[in-house]
């Protein structure tokens, strides 16, 4: 087993060991719609329903106003490959294993229930648009899927593939998991005329939670504030699609992020603009439209979706269903939820752990406990310089999100906060313990970190990933989005011998 491989597969007899029961429990009756499920590519809050003018969303805002808008809902972890894991299990990072990217080597524990599979068994006509993102795909079986990246910037290309499955599907229920990949980069601020309105550097600025503003910033927010008026486009016409074919009523349509942008202090960290994302809930004639401030996480859908599939629902999840919220309910709810992070690309190591309640936010970078024993040879210095991301931070970051909601200012040992931070510590101290993070044993740190110092140059991979990118477009073939086990095994002995 090569070194980017055991990156995520590493701890897998731990967490073999840990993770949830999985048996049949008691779903609510109910009639079953047909479920579509949208997932936008690295989306933060930017929408003009959430409040930011600085984009043209008419049919997000449309969708928002009616259906039911969650105001603060949070991903699991802001990587691509962890979150999307999370949304179709039902389970953290660290319990079903995906704890980096699926194309460079990381993967679940196989034979996890899913939501695709359960979903199936329930009847439904599964299919998939856009990319998965998720190891191992065998264990997601879609009776259709369309997985090529490219075409879901393209409002045209989507609505024809929407039309397809929906045509192929007849009258059987169905459900659809599309994946857009707007507005992940490479921001491309133009595919076939979309999107009718682009932003100027001038225009755009910069996002308050970056904390910086250059030239090149301001470009690159116009970027991705140009793709997500694209995006909004797209969505005009899935949607569209749904009202040609007398679908609005029977169908629940959910649109979220994986998780924030990647734009300074967003994806891969756990920062508010990492793992805040927008959530938006429809089902005609059945769900009033509100707003709900609830705190929510995408491990909440899955139950959701097998409750009103009226589907047994496994046992031992760490989330819940949002039904009640949906159907205007007021009860008690969840007053804390936690995130986590791990790792992204082979090299990018910095497990955190992070719990916040209605004000304030706690982070825990792990491997800047000042008790971790680390690995001989390895010390803290000479693991920044193999992980830059590891050195950034301090152990404790504490930030009240009423008067800082971008997290700039570290109250953590502030003295008029002891109390919070050392409630905030027990609650997710209690919340690993509860969900069996392997990372609650110092040895599984230590060895999580070994792996990392060892594992193959991210740089090579990704250069080599890049070139067969761009060869694809030159002879306008599909374009590859991962790189394959024997390439790798090229790559990493090129690699061993350029040392």
């Amino acid at each position: 087993m090569g070194p980017a491989v055991r990156l995520g597969a590493g701890f897998l007899l731990c967490l073999a060991a840990v993770s949830p029961g999985w048996g049949a429990a008691k779903a609510e009756p109910d009639k079953k719609p047909n479920l579509l499920l949208i997932t936008a590519d690295d989306l933060g809050m930017q929408l003009g329903c959430y409040g930011y003018r600085g984009v043209t969303t008419p049919n997000l805002d449309r969708l928002a106003g009616e259906g039911v808008r969650f105001n603060r809902a949070y991903v699991t972890a802001a990587s691509c490959s962890p979150s999307r894991a999370s949304l179709l299990t039902g389970l953290y990072p660290h319990q079903n294993g995906q704890l980096g990217l699926a194309h460079l080597g990381s993967s679940m524990r196989p034979g996890l229930p899913n939501l695709i599979s359960l979903l199936k068994k329930r009847g439904y006509r599964t299919g998939q648009i856009g990319k998965l993102h998720v190891e191992p795909e065998g264990d997601f079986p879609f009776d259709d899927k369309k997985i090529d990246i490219e075409p879901t910037r393209d409002p045209q290309a989507v609505r024809s593939l929407c039309e397809r499955f929906l045509r192929d599907s007849g009258d059987h229920p169905f459900f659809l998991y599309l994946n857009l990949f707007d507005p992940h980069k490479p921001f491309a601020r133009d595919i076939a005329g979309s999107p009718k309105v682009k932003l100027s550097p001038a225009q755009a600025g910069v996002l308050p939670f970056m904390g910086q503003d250059t030239k090149e910033l301001r470009q690159e927010t116009a970027d991705y504030l140009t793709c997500v008026n694209r995006l909004d486009e797209i969505m005009g016409g899935v949607l569209e699609v749904l009202r040609e074919r007398g679908l609005e009523k029977g169908t629940l349509v959910v649109f979220l992020s994986d998780n924030g942008p990647e734009l300074p202090r967003g994806k891969v960290t756990c920062f508010e603009a990492g793992t805040q994302v927008p959530l938006l809930v429809r089902w005609t004639g059945r769900f009033r439209p509100g707003v709900r401030e609830e705190l929510v996480s995408t491990i909440d859908l899955l139950p959701t979706f097998l409750a009103l599939a009226n589907a047994p629902v496994p046992a031992g999840l760490p989330g819940r269903s949002l039904v009640p919220l949906l159907e205007g309910q007021a009860g008690p709810w969840r007053e804390t939820l936690a995130t986590e992070f791990n790792s992204h690309e082979p090299r990018m190591i910095n497990p955190q752990r992070a719990l916040r309640d209605g004000r304030y936010k706690l982070i825990l970078t792990l491997l800047k406990d000042p008790a971790l024993n680390w690995p001989d040879g390895l010390t803290l210095e000479s693991y920044r310089k193999i992980q830059p991301e590891a050195g950034r931070g301090e152990f404790v970051e504490l930030y009240d999100l009423e008067s800082d909601p971008e997290e700039f200012k570290n109250l953590a040992g502030t003295p008029g906060l002891k109390e919070v931070e050392a409630r905030l510590r027990r609650e997710l101290e209690e919340w690993r313990r509860e969900t069996k993070d392997p990372l609650l044993d110092p040895g599984n740190l230590r060895a999580f970190i070994r792996e990392g110092g060892q594992a193959l140059e991210t740089q090579v991979i990704l250069k080599e990933l890049h070139r067969k990118q761009e060869e694809a477009r030159k002879a306008g073939q599909p374009i590859p989005n991962t790189v394959t086990p024997a390439e790798m095994e090229k790559l990493r002995s090129f690699s061993s011998h350029k040392k």
